[in-house]
């Protein structure tokens, strides 16, 4: 049953390593992990208090400083004494917060039971003076308000005791300071800590300790962490004997040792490393390759650009600009305007009118069609693209590189330095694009001299064709001569192509100011046109009316000659004949009737007579009108006609004229429209060909993302946090699955290349992690021991070498002596192995053969299997440097104190050191040892060291010195005590530099000495 903990850090380097283990606990997520509460106590402007964020005041250097700060205990304890009331409140809150917390309320509600029973963990570096004035009043605290406001609350209260070794540069002070605090906590933990009425309890119900037996806490971190947060996840489940209740050798067995191994599947991480290795292998092998550049792959792609621009779906697309529906959409302007005589000048403005009105409204209206067609046109063409592009994206996996290759070639600007790869005129949108501005080049007579450029383009053809056959001759054999040619011809090359280039610049912007002017002289030259036939019409006009006044004036004068010639001169004669026979017949009627008898007896020869007159007069008057009248009018009715001929043409030529400069207009709007859709397509290519690169550039990103995500996606945690697949084991079990799987099946039945780069590159890397991921998901579904027997994951000898690991990693984390076993009933060993319930069988047998104490525990994570061991109840001398601990305490005290050491006074193997210091004084004293004039010490004239400690620990440990010791001993012993003890005397009088614990050494040869014992 889970229980509510409190972690407390007494020091900045514990705060450090708090922190660290509140990581780790943070990744477990456990129910248990989950009540786990961390504090620091904080003194700071003279006041202590609790503190949850630890980071602000760790100490991440683990380098211990206590040199000088013994002086502060007393202070420090006095500051705590006077905060007391604060830290009483605060402490109070605390042990509330354990079950009131909101994860504790979120697991209640979900139905966990929680266990009444409280654990406060006090950690602290014994090494550090400053806890020494803490910890036990702190301690007193704790139990004084459980026993007062907690009476109904069980609770445990632990020490987690950091040793000196865990430190880095770490003094004989630092050791002398840590034994100080043992001795004291040990005293206290047989006599308690109450001051007052309280029932006198031990500081701790236990004191766990941790000495660097894996090495040092900074260059460890993670492991000492990772062992401490199982230790406090699991310990909850177990509870064995804490504190014996014999002693041994006069000690209590009060302290406790604990060594923590995981061997765990971080099924997530490697699922992670997996879908990253697969991901980007994806990506690495369907959308990132790129083709070799050689003379074969180049032509190909200038032949591709070519096909690009004479597939019929490319021209068809620029056929369709000028059709609507299928029709023209240019219709000549002919307006149903009749040239009626007279009427020249109103035919002219009738005409000016209609044109006015069809550039305003027809051609207006084909100008709107045209800008749909355009449209439609672009959209054809944008098809097309998107149709090529998608063909040679999904062609091979080089395609998305090849794409933008294409892309790029058909939008070079000097696409002819290229011609002589394929030997034929390349082509691509930018040479298209040059041939729509010249559409109507020929209409407007305008001739473009290419003299310049192509003579350097010549010349780059011919330098290429020198390089390549001096290349091919260095390949026959090496020449110095032949490459400084090359590099000649090199840099001649890029000089000429250089120039190629600002010359075709200057060429294209030269056209196109000759264009421009050529238009305006176009239209400048067709509104003359309109304005001369105008005139020709008006003139023609004017010139048909006066031959036409001239002809009716012709036509009167006719009128008139034939009035007077056929009626009024005939009538006259008539006229005058009858008045002469009237008045013949008035003055004498015989005469007039002889005359009508002539007459009528000679009819026929006076009507041959008169009809020979008339003929003859006739004939007279015919003569002087062809003479006088016709031959005028039919001149001016011939003129008459000319002229209306020639007013037709100019009618006819005036329309033309008009239907001309509207057609110029129509077609200048097209050659706008065709350059339009050409640069709107070149511009869709330089922005696609763009959007392609980020693309790849974005996808190159999430490859590199990935390989960095696979690269962080580690199984390597710790020395006691082990995974069941190293890095390793991942890797190969990969590149087993990697050779059977086609990585072209996400392009295949996810994304194809040719949507990757149409997409979001969150939407596509939302499609490629998922789809690599569920290649693996089934490895979620496996245990740490299923893992164990899959050979496909992991060889059964390296399995094997996994469950060994996992028990050499739960090791405890303190070297304990192996001393009076048999006089320490209470002391015990214990290992807990935590698996879950399918797989508890087998690793019970498996981890039997190593522990015969082995209990297994049920444990609801099949992703786990944890070894706990422990040693409980054991005295604080059976730790491994303990004898050092006094050394340096022996050295570095200087009053003696009433506490019991640690170590009893018939066990120590620094016996034999302190009889190695003994004998080197007495040899002193005797002379058997002096020193030279450089203060060394010597026997029998050989050198043996200059400080006396050294000189002490070399007699007892080196081979070299053995026979000197020996001999110094034996040489010893042949003096008499008295003598012995009056050399100690003044031994002690001479020497000015005895430290306190030579002093302490003399007092004690001076004791076993003095004659009076």
């Amino acid at each position: 049953m889970p229980k509510p903990t409190i972690l407390i850090a007494l020091d900045s380097h514990s705060a450090a390593f708090c922190n660290a283990i509140k990581t780790q606990l943070q990744e477990l997520n456990t129910v248990q992990s989950r009540l786990i509460q961390i504090y620091t106590l904080v003194g700071e402007n003279q006041a202590f208090s609790f503190n949850s964020e630890l980071d602000k005041f760790a100490d991440w250097s683990f380098e211990l400083e206590s040199d000088g700060k013994q002086k502060f205990v007393s202070q420090i304890n006095a500051q705590f004494n006077q905060t007391i009331n604060t830290l009483q409140t605060e402490l109070i809150d605390l042990i509330k917060t354990a079950t009131q917390s909101e994860s504790a309320i979120a697991l209640k509600r979900q139905g966990v039971e929680i266990s009444s029973t409280h654990r406060i963990y006090l950690m602290l570096s014994i090494g550090n003076p400053e806890v020494r004035g803490i910890v036990f009043e702190l301690v007193r605290l704790i139990r004084w308000l459980f026993n007062k406001y907690f009476t109904d609350v069980p609770y445990s209260l632990e020490g987690l005791l950091l040793l000196p070794g865990l430190f880095s540069q770490v003094t004989t002070a630092d050791y002398s300071e840590a034994y100080t605090l043992l001795r004291e906590l040990d005293y206290k933990m047989s006599s308690g800590v109450a001051k007052t009425v309280t029932p006198n309890l031990p500081p701790f119900h236990n004191c766990w300790l941790c000495d660097e037996r894996i090495g040092g806490l900074k260059d460890n971190l993670t492991s000492y962490a990772d062992a401490f947060a199982g230790f406090l996840t699991l310990e909850a489940e177990t509870n064995g004997l804490l504190i014996g209740t014999q002693k041994v050798r006069g000690k209590l067995p009060a302290y406790s040792a604990f060594g923590y191994g995981e061997l765990f599947f971080p099924s997530e991480i490697i699922i992670n490393r997996l879908s990253a290795s697969l991901a980007a292998d994806i990506l690495d092998r369907q959308f990132l390759p790129q083709a070799k550049s050689t003379l074969e792959v180049n032509r190909k792609w200038l032949l591709d650009t070519k096909e690009f621009i004479l597939n019929e779906d490319f021209s068809n697309a620029f056929l369709e600009l000028e059709r609507d529906n299928g029709k023209p959409v240019w219709q000549d302007f002919n307006p149903r305007i009749n040239l009626q005589a007279g009427m020249a000048r109103e035919y002219g403005m009738e005409l000016q009118r209609a044109y006015k009105q069809f550039e305003k409204k027809e051609l207006l209206s084909y100008k709107r069609t045209l800008e749909n067609s355009c449209q439609q046109v672009q959209l054809a063409l944008n098809t097309y693209l998107d149709r090529r592009i998608n063909y040679y994206a999904d062609a091979t996996p080089t395609g998305l590189h090849e794409a933008v290759t294409l892309l790029n070639l058909l939008t070079y600007l000097y696409i002819e330095l290229q011609a002589e790869s394929i030997n034929e005129q390349p082509q691509n949108l930018i040479t298209e694009l040059h041939a729509a501005e010249a559409f109507i080049d020929s209409q407007l007579e305008i001739k473009i001299n290419r003299e310049t450029t192509q003579k350097l383009l010549n010349q780059v053809y011919y330098l290429r064709l020198q390089r390549q056959q001096i290349q091919d001759n260095l390949a026959q054999g090496e020449s110095e001569e032949l490459r400084q040619e090359i590099k000649t011809i090199q840099e001649q090359l890029k000089t000429v192509i250089d120039e190629y280039h600002q010359a075709l610049n200057s060429e294209i912007e030269q056209t196109r100011q000759i264009r421009f002017v050529a238009i305006t002289q176009a239209r400048e030259e067709a509104q003359k046109a309109i304005d001369a036939n105008i005139k020709h019409l008006n003139s023609a006009e004017n010139h048909l009316e006066t031959a036409t006044d001239k002809r009716n004036e012709i036509i009167e004068e006719e009128n008139l000659f034939r009035k007077q010639y056929l009626i009024i001169f005939p009538g006259i004669v008539a006229v005058g004949i009858i008045s002469i026979l009237i008045v013949i017949g008035i003055f004498n009627q015989s005469i007039l009737w002889l005359l009508l008898r002539n007459f009528w007896s000679n009819l026929a020869p006076y009507l041959l007579g008169t009809a020979v007159n008339v003929l003859i007069y006739l004939g007279i008057v015919l003569l002087k009108y062809n003479s006088k009248i016709r031959h005028r009018l039919i001149k001016v009715q011939k003129q008459i006609k000319q002229l209306e001929s020639s007013l037709k043409a100019n009618a006819v030529e005036l329309r033309r004229s008009y239907n001309e400069q509207l057609k110029l207009e129509y077609d200048l709007y097209v050659q706008k429209l065709r350059v339009e859709a050409l640069n709107h397509l070149i511009k869709t290519v330089k922005q696609k060909a763009v959007n392609l690169r980020q693309s790849l550039a974005e996808i190159s990103g999430i490859y590199h993302k990935l390989v960095q995500e696979r690269e962080q996606s580690t199984t390597k945690f710790s020395e006691n946090r082990l995974a069941v697949l190293t890095d390793t084991d991942v890797d190969i079990y990969y590149q087993n699955f990697l050779a059977k799987f086609p990585t072209d099946k996400f392009t295949t039945l996810i994304v194809s290349r040719s949507k990757s780069w149409k997409i979001s590159a969150e939407e596509f890397q939302n499609k490629l992690i998922p789809f690599a991921r569920q290649q693996f998901e089934q490895l979620s579904n496996l245990s740490v021991a299923q893992v164990l027997k899959q050979t496909d994951l992991i060889a059964e000898n390296t399995a094997n070498i996994r469950l060994n690991q996992l028990y050499d990693s739960s090791n405890l984390l303190l070297r304990i002596q192996d001393i009076d076993a048999n006089l320490n009933p209470t002391s015990q060993k214990e290992t807990t192995l935590w698996v879950c319930a399918e797989d508890k069988e087998e690793m019970f047998e498996t981890y039997s053969r190593f522990s015969r104490s082995l209990t297994p525990v049920v444990a609801e994570d099949k992703d786990r299997l944890c070894i706990l061991t422990r040693s409980l109840g054991f005295p604080a001398y059976f730790l491994g440097q303990i004898e050092f601990y006094r050394d340096c305490y022996e050295r570095t005290q200087n009053e003696p104190d009433e506490i019991p050491d640690l170590i009893p006074d018939e066990i120590g193997s620094n016996k034999q050191l302190k009889l190695a210091y003994q004998n080197l004084f007495l040899a002193i004293a005797l002379g058997l040892v002096s020193q030279n004039t450089q203060e060394d010490y010597q026997f029998n004239g050989g050198l043996i060291g200059k400080d006396r400690e050294e000189i002490s620990q070399a007699l007892v440990n080196e081979f070299s010195l053995e026979e000197i010791y020996e001999e110094i001993r034996q040489s010893i012993e042949t003096f008499e005590h008295d003598l012995i003890y009056q050399k100690l005397q003044k031994l002690g009088t001479d020497i000015k530099d005895l430290t306190s614990y030579e002093r302490k050494l003399l007092d004690n040869l001076l004791s076993d000495y003095n004659p009076l014992n």
